[in-house]
């Protein structure tokens, strides 16, 4: 939609030439199509939000939320393997927009810590709740 508009396109035109091709984006099979309320962060409500989130992955729902909100990519760092070879525990960290979310206990894979982190920032922002018993 911006590459179009950019190109002198307004919604609600038709494509083409003469502005009568089709008004509806086509969405191949697979993917979800947002209109451009839907990309604008500050439109779309906090329950659409988490509705949409709700369900994922945390790793998956935190890249969703980065791209949706333009924040970059989360990187993920190792900050402790200990352990013997065989048997390593692993604490990992994420960084987002400059901030460090990190959980106080390791866990035997990477996969888990990489989940831990994102777990971690999800319910600093009342996105995730804590599958752990209190």
């Amino acid at each position: 939609m911006k590459m179009l508009t950019r190109m002198g396109w307004s919604p609600g035109e038709g494509l083409g030439k003469y502005k009568e091709g089709t008004l509806e984006p086509i969405v191949p099979e697979g993917l979800q199509y947002y209109s451009p309320e839907e990309l604008t962060p500050k439109t779309q409500s906090a329950a659409s939000l988490v509705e949409n989130l709700s369900g994922k992955h945390p790793v998956m729902a935190l890249t969703e939320l980065c791209a949706k909100f333009k924040w970059g990519a989360p990187k993920y760092v190792v900050v402790d393997e200990e352990g013997p070879v065989h048997k390593k525990n692993y604490i990992m960290k994420v960084i987002i927009n400059g901030q460090e979310f990190q959980p106080e206990t390791s866990v035997a894979s990477k996969k888990q810590a990489k989940a831990d982190c994102a777990a971690l920032f999800l319910e600093s922002i009342g996105l995730h709740k804590s599958a752990k018993p209190s």
